[in-house]
């Protein structure tokens, strides 16, 4: 008997020996394949996974906090954080290093220097140090998600206010401003 002289209704008990015998194959065949050589810089490690549902808790609306600040990621060279703005913030600058916003859920009105514009989801905001700018929601009840990203970081305490909290109905409910 040879595989050609097999009844097909007889294949079927092959079926499991022929799937082993082409992963066996296929397994040797990739086993042979080159492993690119190790660079001298190269070295050991893993991807750091943060999920936005692990950080971003207690989202409701009771809060009266123009802005939240969730911290993601933060070392000497770099940070990250989630904000969310669901109403004006103080009008402020950073002496000390640009800042950019990537817009993740909403709609945020962005002043910076004399200009007023309206990022939506997808848009990179990039404000330069020096540069004075606030945040706002285009309508009130309506909230925004930004991931910032400022390398290298703004120190929080050289932000410069420049509205006082009693001009401004609305405080952030973070101290060091995005």
């Amino acid at each position: 008997m040879n595989l050609l002289t097999i009844p097909h209704s007889e294949w079927l008990r092959f079926t499991p020996l022929i799937l082993l015998a082409f992963c066996l194959i296929s397994s040797a065949t990739a086993a042979q394949e080159p492993v690119p050589a190790r660079h001298p810089e190269e070295r050991d490690g893993a991807a750091t996974l943060i999920h936005r549902a692990d950080v971003i808790r207690d989202r409701g609306t009771n809060s009266g906090a123009a802005m939240r600040l969730w911290p993601l990621h933060s070392t000497a060279d770099s940070r990250m954080n989630y904000v969310e703005v669901t109403g004006r913030s103080s009008l402020h600058f950073h002496p000390d290093a640009d800042h950019k916003l990537y817009v993740l859920e909403g709609k945020v009105a962005v002043t910076a220097g004399t200009n007023t514009t309206i990022a939506t989801v997808g848009d990179l905001i990039i404000i330069p140090k020096g540069v004075r700018h606030c945040y706002d929601v285009p309508a009130k009840g309506e909230r925004a998600l930004l991931l910032t990203f400022d390398a290298p970081p703004y120190d929080p305490r050289k932000t410069v206010q420049l509205e006082s909290s009693a001009s401004n109905a609305r405080k952030p409910a973070i101290s060091a401003n995005p």
